[in-house]
């Protein structure tokens, strides 16, 4: 038997499953954090049940993964943003663990592989780019950490942990499609209508929240709006996954030939949940998919009467909510939205701006973009050039303009290939008689037309929901090549084309990570590197340093540091200063004792001081407090 992939490709597949949670799991979930133990005991319960049986995982995990929210409320935890990632890396290190020794596994071609997986592999180059530039290549030849990211001192950590988040998120839902276009069509109805309950748990969960029968949020920014984040991870979440579903289950309703008896009481659930959670998105969402469900046609005549009936009756009650609804729900966040007496920006949540914004980080980088989850992190130095202040960063406010910004006119053109690609396929299933086949091709329609007034795409659990529906409208295999002349003549073409794209952008991205070898890129927005944020003490504010860290000196200035060994070990420490390679200083503190350095700029060219402390420690490691940092010696500038 032919096995494709082969089984160094299969063990590969496996192994990068296993790094990849592991690297997730201590990037998304704070060493302290109480749902580190649960999230992990279910991610590996989930990966033991699909090295036994794949197809009950799959189904298991598609009802988990939008009550995603719930479960880090259950479990103490207050960020549910990886936990959907970190369960689907449990699922694919079981699968993948089987599928090294399944025989039997064979996949379902469709056309949207191609694209599918030269984006991913985009995705990981850009991701790759992100880092580079969040951390530069000169200051991690070197062991230095600590830098910072923007203007407002945002630490590489922070920046790369919000990349590998967005990262993960879209990279988890291009892998679910993969592995269930391996499974048949029979597990991904199975999932499909296992995800479909999960979202109406989470907007069961919502009603019980708004009713007061559950805790209510505890997030301070969701709190102090007023909007009900159900079961899922955020009330934007909730009110897409609703609306994904909502429009399944209407096209269920008006087109299954046998009624379904639960699919009015799904339909009043995920409305409910809709109109808690405040999302105007997840509203746009459902006004496209009845927009392409009526479009498509395939309705009896009797059907778009009760259709009409039933949305004049939601006008109607909408009208009512508008007058009545809390603060937070859609009704009242919809009325803003139209309310003359507040500024424009407002109403349409700053998009004109931050587009601008957008094309900005466009022109600097046309070909490669930003890297993946730049756009947040640069926003506040973006913003500045306008003369504009935001206490939150934010994401550009369209999946294709973010595509545009952080992946460049490379990324962009082959994520609008994508879209288009999956949009004809989904445009085509939605003529479709089967309710099922139908409905998931106007879902899929609606939310890449919505992409385009939001990044959806980056929430996991919306993520993971769209591109379950993407391998549902996938459909059959192609014909062969053999019987199809056209398709014998386009494949090789558009393999060749996928492949040129992705090396271009591979060679645009790999010369932006090597511009980032040059100490004037590390020290772009801060003089210091490896330096602790500025504490104030009994003798004026001072700073930790790690063990390795750096001082950049402007051409012609002078700075003046006082470094002093405050370790609880009485054993003397060594500090080394080097600059171009070449020692200028050394010396060993004792204990309590500190030493003057004067740092002069050369007159043609800045200058990077390279300090070296021989040993480090952690003050809770010592059991001298909760402080997990490392810290080398204390540095105080005279001013």
């Amino acid at each position: 038997m032919n096995r494709s992939p082969g089984t160094g490709v299969r063990i590969l597949l496996f192994l990068l499953s296993i790094i990849g949670s592991g690297l997730l799991f201590g990037v998304g979930f704070a060493p302290a954090a109480p749902d580190r133990l649960p999230v992990l005991v279910i991610a590996v319960g989930l990966a033991l049940a699909a090295a036994w049986s794949p197809a009950r995982a799959i189904v298991v995990f598609a009802f988990l993964f939008p009550c995603a929210g719930l479960l880090t409320r259950l479990s103490g935890g207050t960020d549910p943003v990886a936990w959907p990632v970190l369960l689907f890396g449990g699922l694919a290190a079981g699968w993948s663990f089987r599928f090294i020794y399944d025989f039997d596994s064979m996949p379902e071609p469709s056309p949207l592989d191609r694209p599918l997986r030269a984006l991913v592999l985009l995705w990981i180059l850009a991701t790759v780019l992100a880092v580079a530039r969040a951390s530069t290549l000169w200051a991690a030849l070197r062991g230095l950490t600590g830098r910072a990211v923007n203007g407002d001192g945002l630490p590489e950590t922070a920046a790369i942990r919000e990349s590998l988040l967005a990262f993960s998120a879209l990279f988890a839902g291009a892998a679910f499609f993969l592995l269930l276009r391996r499974q048949g069509p029979a597990v991904r109805l199975k999932a499909l209508r296992a995800a479909l309950l999960g979202v109406c748990v989470s907007a069961l969960a919502a009603c019980l929240q708004g009713l007061g029968l559950l805790p209510p949020e505890t997030r301070p920014y969701w709190k102090l709006t007023g909007r009900i984040t159900g079961a899922s991870a955020d009330p934007n979440s909730l009110g897409l996954l609703c609306a994904l579903a909502l429009v399944l289950v209407a096209a269920g309703l008006l087109r299954a030939a046998a009624r379904d008896r639960f699919g009015p009481i799904a339909a009043i659930l995920l409305a409910a949940g809709l109109l808690l959670s405040g999302s105007r998105a997840g509203f746009l969402l459902l006004l496209f998919g009845v927009l392409i469900l009526f479009l498509a046609g395939g309705l009896p005549s009797r059907a778009r009467l009760a259709t009409l009936v039933l949305l004049a009756a939601a006008a109607l009650g909408a009208g009512l909510f508008l007058l009545r609804g809390s603060a937070g729900t859609l009704g009242i966040r919809l009325a803003q939205s139209f309310d003359p007496k507040l500024p424009i920006a407002y109403r349409v949540s700053e998009r004109p701006l931050l587009w601008r914004a957008a094309a900005r980080l466009f022109l600097r980088h046309p070909v490669e973009g930003g890297g993946m989850g730049v756009f947040a992190w640069q926003f506040p130095d973006l913003m500045k050039e306008e003369n504009r202040r935001f206490l939150m960063r934010d994401n550009p406010g369209s999946a294709y303009v973010q595509a545009l910004a952080e992946t460049g006119a490379v990324g962009f053109l082959l994520t609008a290939f994508f879209a288009v690609s999956l949009g004809a396929l989904a445009l085509r299933r939605a003529r479709e008689k089967d309710s099922i086949a139908a409905g998931s091709g106007v879902a899929a329609a609606a939310f890449l037309a919505a992409l385009a007034v939001g990044s959806h795409w980056f929430a996991a659990d919306v993520s993971l929901l769209f591109f379950l529906l993407a391998s549902l409208v996938a459909g059959p295999p192609p014909k062969r090549a053999s019987e199809d002349p056209k398709t014998e003549e386009a494949t090789p073409w558009l393999r060749r084309s996928l492949l040129v794209v992705v090396l271009l952008y591979a060679v645009a991205a790999g010369a932006a990570v090597l511009a980032t070898a040059r100490p004037e890129e590390a020290f772009r927005h801060s003089p210091r590197i490896g330096f602790h944020d500025e504490e104030v003490g009994p003798g004026g504010p001072f700073r930790w340093t790690r063990r390795r860290f750096a001082l950049w000196v402007e051409r012609g200035q002078t700075r003046r540091i006082l470094l002093a060994h405050y370790s609880p070990s009485p054993r003397p420490v060594e500090i080394d200063v080097t600059l171009g390679g070449r020692t200028v200083f050394r010396r060993a503190l004792k204990a309590g004792e500190s030493a003057t350095l004067r740092l002069n700029g050369s007159t043609l060219r800045p200058r990077a001081f390279l300090f070296e402390v021989s040993r480090s420690f952690v003050p809770r490691r010592l059991g001298l407090s909760e402080d997990r940092r490392e810290i080398g010696l204390l540095s105080i500038e005279p001013r």
